[in-house]
C-alpha cells in the first residue's frame, strides 16, 4: 500500500487566475505555483498518493508516464521538503 499524503492545513493560500500563492505561517516561507502545481496542489486537498496524483495527471494531460513521474516528483519534494504537504498517518 502507497502512503497518502494530504496538504498542511497550516499554510495559508489564495488562488490569483490560475495560480496559488501560499504562506507557510510557522516558517515563513512564501511561494507561488504555476498552473500546473496548482492543479497538484488542489489533488492534494484529499489524501492521495504520489502514483494517484500521476495517475489523475496522465488522464487530465497529453504527456507520456516518464516524464510525468520525473516532474511531479520534483515537485512533490518540494512540498515534502518544506513540509506543505504531510503523510497522513
Amino acid at each position: 500500500m502507497s502512503a497518502k499524503y494530504i496538504q498542511n492545513k497550516k499554510v495559508i493560500q489564495s488562488k490569483i487566475g490560475e495560480e496559488v500563492v501560499m504562506l507557510d505561517m510557522d516558517s515563513g516561507f512564501y511561494f507561488g505555483l504555476n498552473s500546473v502545481a496548482s492543479i497538484i496542489w488542489v489533488k492534494l486537498e484529499s489524501a492521495k498518493s504520489f502514483e494517484e496524483v500521476v495517475n489523475e495527471l496522465l488522464e487530465e494531460y497529453s504527456i507520456d508516464r516518464q516524464t510525468c513521474v520525473n516532474d511531479t516528483r520534483v515537485f512533490w519534494d518540494q512540498l515534502l521538503e518544506k513540509n506543505i504537504i504531510k503523510q497522513v498517518p
